[in-house]
């Protein structure tokens, strides 16, 4: 064994200080590292007491039901109530301003409150860290058809059983507790705000401000009274905007293609039959129960059109050019093509209403395209929004024959009345036209529902109120574009929901709501409304609520002497109207309540995707027309909840994930465990991204064991430094070990990036790169490399103290890194940190991450490159086997030699930071490749870049280096005391650990 070492060694420089660290190495036989025989010394205990082990109470269990206990301890201690309140009253610089969407004050919460709230508390607590002062009240929508309908609910009553009152009591009394539910839960949540201090759209000043914004409007002429058709809810008896529709992708209809006979034909198309036969313009509809109101057929002056001839029956069809391939498989028949025609040949073209038996006219119409059905369009003006534009164009009758339930009203005739669209309308209108219709299919199409009741609506005329939205799209547009949306592909989504909305209907036949301030003469139905009478009930309603509409006459509630000094007549003269507010209106003026102490512009909104046709636009709409700005700098926009599957939750599938069973735990824990509110924070941040965010057992459980490894991180850092006191004990950073430094070179790089994402709104970002460090960085390099000096190092000594010193910029970065995110786990960690480490008594009293300059060191990271280079290739070498059990000698050119010995001054170390690095129990350096290499060695050859400064470019240019690996299972006996085969004999702790027991013993 001697000779052999010898040969190794041979011409090494420093042979004095080899043979010293050494020593061993002679005295004993080569051990066979696979030899299966060979045996451990067991482990003592003996010398334990000697070690610096990590001390902490900071508990690592969360099981049975463990962190949701925790939570509400740690929000009762850490102040949770009153941090808004805290931070309110400091002077600060900035601001930020969160405006809260009001939630629907219609239940308890769900999985996708929890996605926006979570979000927004992660928002404002980030900021609060930043130095700004946090403007944030949270609200609640409490007017609407979902609040009517669960009150009803709740009553087991139906809507014709209450006065208008005793509904709104009814309405009120269920949104007030549904607001405590829901604020309890978002308490619980740990949401940043003063819940003592909220706003709702039913309190009597947030009314009397919508009033004001409503009057502001009209003066301005961009509100008014129109008779047009509106999506038209038969379910729930009421008109219904664009955004309070969903569309059903699979709705079936009953389609019907029916022929009109053309009474007045032009010559230029009589000329094309060949004859003078008689020819009927086919049609196509899903709504057969449109036909009896049907004023008009549209066609296209840029189509072609087709005649073609049944030379059974002689009758001569016409219809779009391209139509004409399809119509003699629908007929089951052959056809003949007689002639094809410019569109502009129908005109002044006339048909025979089937029904009605009245002349009714071809049109020529913008929105008949080719491909779509016939390429001739049943116009029937009081149920089609393009039927109304050709009707007003064409002074074409409008009137609705269809009640608010969707029943034929009284003097339709033929046999119609009371028969109900969806039910058996189709049907009879089918039955009466008999041989006109050529064919009925059903048609599955993507049809619009109300949001609310599932149910199909219609296309409805009747006399509402209406926003212009035309008059403000191109101002809206333009203020849109200061306006930063988050993520930037959902801008076009944005605009593109705003110039499609043709118009904006405000008014809902309704009781729960506000009243629409309007007074109608009796004789001439026309309304009144002016600053004076808008005035006057903004008095009552601020004394008496909005109530006083149902429970006062007129003359209490339209002053006669207004009237007098208006000159219109007397109270007597007038009667109430009977409308109220669209929710979305009630929402969309509420910048204009909670903003006006900061404004009247957020910073952010933060809002789910489905409200860039609702709240944003509704909330856009009204502040350009009041103050011709957008009331938000910037829209961030999250995604909709589902299962793990991507389906969407109901009740029926049985796959609705409440986050209070998260949370606190199901009736069987060992299926559903308490979790904690921390998991389900994680969840959201992880996941807010994605357009589907889903929820289920198997992803809480992945994200609790993420989330697990965090915690034991944070618990070994808390244990490390037990005994650190910053103000004593603190190594200046030019006398810091360099593995050290290089881990404050790292954790500089991850709090720019940290703050970047943060910045960024891409919370997903923060915790990929948070878990990356932890489990990467700190957990699998630092913690894993530095337990040896930590434990055994003298507990005064530079190794122990730098190592603790880095250790407390790590968790003092990683709890403010993390703590919006996870605040109840953070002042959790904060709270356990030892008294000396502590800044502030409580963690978001202090400020964002302290990250100094100085540590960022391009040259010491471009250093280490090769050796980490070289790490990983001797840890993929020995794969599972403990490198503590060997020994490593490196052989290396010159250059990369030169970069070595900057780490590990002597030829062989167990102590040397390049040692600790590759984590072997010797390291040795030569330059030359020994001669002999013993049987059981494993030689691994490798090349590496080593980076070299250029001044000139100010960058790092790269030289290829080769080197060997001599991977050599250790040869000095195991150190009872720090288990490394550092010992010269068994019964004796290796050199290290005997000089620090006698440092200790000497003390």
């Amino acid at each position: 064994m001697n000779s052999t070492y010898s040969t190794i060694v041979q011409g090494v420089s420093n042979t004095h200080r080899l043979l010293k660290c050494r020593r061993i190495f002679w005295l004993v036989p080569v051990r066979n590292k696979h030899d299966k025989t060979t045996k451990k010394q067991p482990k003592s205990k003996r010398y334990s007491e000697t070690l610096n082990l990590p001390k902490t109470s900071f508990p690592l269990s969360v099981r049975d039901g463990l962190a949701p206990k925790r939570e509400i301890e740690i929000q009762r201690t850490c102040g949770f109530d009153e941090l808004y309140q805290w931070q309110a009253s400091q002077k600060r610089e900035k601001t930020f301003v969160l405006h809260d969407g009001p939630p629907y004050a219609n239940g308890k919460t769900h999985v996708g409150h929890a996605v926006n709230k979570i979000l927004k508390d992660i928002t404002i607590r980030y900021k609060l860290l930043r130095g700004h002062r946090v403007h944030y009240v949270p609200g609640w929508d409490c007017h609407g058809m979902p609040i009517e309908v669960k009150a009803l609910a709740e009553t087991r009553q139906v809507l014709q059983e209450f006065t208008s009152l005793q509904l709104r009591e009814k309405a009120r009394s269920f949104a007030q507790e549904a607001i405590e539910e829901q604020r309890r839960s978002f308490q619980r949540w740990g949401i940043m705000a003063d819940w003592n201090s909220y706003y709702m759209t039913l309190s009597p000043e947030y009314q009397v401000t919508q009033l004001n914004i409503f009057h502001q409007l009209f003066e301005k002429g961009l509100i008014h009274q129109g008779y047009m058709p509106v999506f038209w809810s038969p379910s729930s008896g009421t008109a219904l905007a664009e955004a309070e529709l969903e569309y059903k992708s699979d709705h079936q209809s009953k389609s019907v293609y029916v022929k009109f006979p053309l009474n007045n034909i032009p010559s230029s198309l009589r000329d094309g039959t060949g004859c003078g036969g008689s020819v009927s313009a086919v049609i196509w509809t899903t709504t057969p129960w449109t036909l009896p109101f049907n004023e008009a057929i549209c066609y296209s002056n840029s189509l072609r059109y087709s005649l073609l001839k049944d030379q059974n029956s002689h009758e001569v069809y016409l219809c779009e050019e391209q139509f004409a391939h399809t119509l003699p498989t629908i007929l089951g028949k052959q056809l003949l093509l007689l002639n094809s025609l410019e569109g502009t040949c129908l005109q002044g073209a006339t048909y025979m209403h089937p029904l009605t038996a009245r002349e009714l006219p071809f049109l020529p119409s913008s929105h008949v395209q080719e491909g779509k059905g016939t390429g001739l369009v049943h116009t029937a003006p009081a149920h089609g929004h393009e039927d109304f534009q050709t009707a007003l164009e064409h002074h074409l009758p409008v009137t609705c024959s269809v009640d608010k339930l969707g029943r034929y009203k009284e003097g339709v005739g033929w046999g119609l009345d009371g028969k109900t669209v969806g039910q058996d309308a189709d049907e009879a209108v089918i039955c009466l036209l008999g041989e006109n219709v050529l064919k009925v299919e059903p048609y599955v199409h993507s049809y619009p529902y109300d949001w609310r009741t599932k149910q199909p609506v219609i296309i409805r005329a009747s006399k509402q109120w209406f926003v212009d939205t035309q008059k403000l799209k191109e101002s809206a547009v333009r203020c849109l574009g200061d306006v930063q949306i988050i993520p930037a592909q959902s801008e076009h989504g944005m605009v593109q929901q705003l110039q499609r909305r043709p118009y904006w209907c405000i008014s809902r036949q309704r009781v729960w709501g506000l009243p629409i301030p309007v007074f109608y003469h009796r004789d001439t139905k026309e309304p009144l409304i002016t600053r004076e009478t808008v005035n006057g009930l903004c008095k009552i309603i601020r004394k008496h609520g909005a109530d006083a509409w149902w429970t006062m006459s007129v003359p209490e509630l339209l002053s006669a002497d207004i009237l007098s000094q208006l000159g219109k007549g007397s109270p007597d003269d007038y009667v109430k109207g009977g409308d109220i507010f669209d929710i979305w209106f009630d929402s969309g003026v509420s910048w204009a309540t909670v903003l006006k102490d900061v404004g009247q512009q957020a910073d952010l909104y933060l809002e789910g995707l489905d409200q860039f046709g609702g709240w944003f636009q509704t909330s856009l709409l009204t502040s350009v027309a009041v103050q011709d700005r957008a009331p938000y700098r910037a829209l961030f926009v999250h995604g909709f909840t589902t299962d793990e599957a991507g389906k969407k939750m109901s009740k029926s599938l049985g796959n609705v994930v409440d986050p209070e069973t998260v949370i606190n735990g199901g009736k069987d824990k060992s299926v559903e465990p308490a979790y904690g509110v921390e998991v389900l924070r994680w969840w959201v941040a992880h996941t807010h991204t994605q357009n589907n965010i889903m929820i289920g057992p198997n992803i809480l459980a992945q994200f609790s064991e993420a989330l697990f490894k965090v915690r034991k991180c944070l618990r070994y850092l808390l244990g490390s430094l037990c005994d650190f006191d910053p103000s004593q004990h603190a190594v200046p950073l030019e006398q810091l070990l360099p593995q050290d430094r290089l881990m404050l070179h790292t954790l500089r790089e991850f709090s720019e990036q940290v703050e970047k994402f943060y910045e960024e709104y891409s919370y997903s970002k923060v915790l990929q790169v948070l878990e990356k460090f932890v489990n990467v960085t700190v957990s699998g390099v630092h913690i894993h490399t530095t337990r040896d000096r930590s434990y055994c190092g003298a507990e005064n000594g530079l190794e122990r103290r730098s190592c603790q010193t880095t250790q407390y910029h790590l968790l003092r970065t990683l709890i403010v890194a993390a703590a919006p995110i996870l605040p109840h786990l953070m002042e959790e960690v904060h709270q356990h940190m030892p008294a000396a480490t502590k800044t502030t008594e409580r963690l978001f009293y202090g400020g964002w991450i302290q990250a100094d300059p100085r540590w960022y060191d391009p040259a010491l990271f471009h250093q280490f490159m090769p050796v980490f280079a070289m790490r990983n290739k001797l840890l993929d070498t020995l794969g599972t086997e403990n490198t503590l059990e060997y020994d490593v000698i490196i052989c290396a050119t010159r250059l990369l030699h030169f970069l070595l010995k900057n780490l590990q001054k002597e030829v062989t170390s167990c102590v040397s930071p390049l040692c600790e690095i590759f984590q072997t129990s010797h390291t040795s350096i030569l330059e030359d490749h020994p001669p002999v290499i013993p049987e059981d060695s494993l030689i691994v050859e490798g090349a590496t870049d080593v980076f070299l400064p250029d001044d000139a470019s100010k960058t790092f240019q790269a030289k290829h280096e080769e080197y060997k690996l001599i991977i050599v299972p250790a040869m000095n006996h195991i150190c009872e005391r720090c288990r490394r085969y550092t010992a010269h004999s068994s019964n004796s702790p290796c050199e290290r650990c005997l000089e620090v027991l006698g440092e200790a013993w000497a003390n």
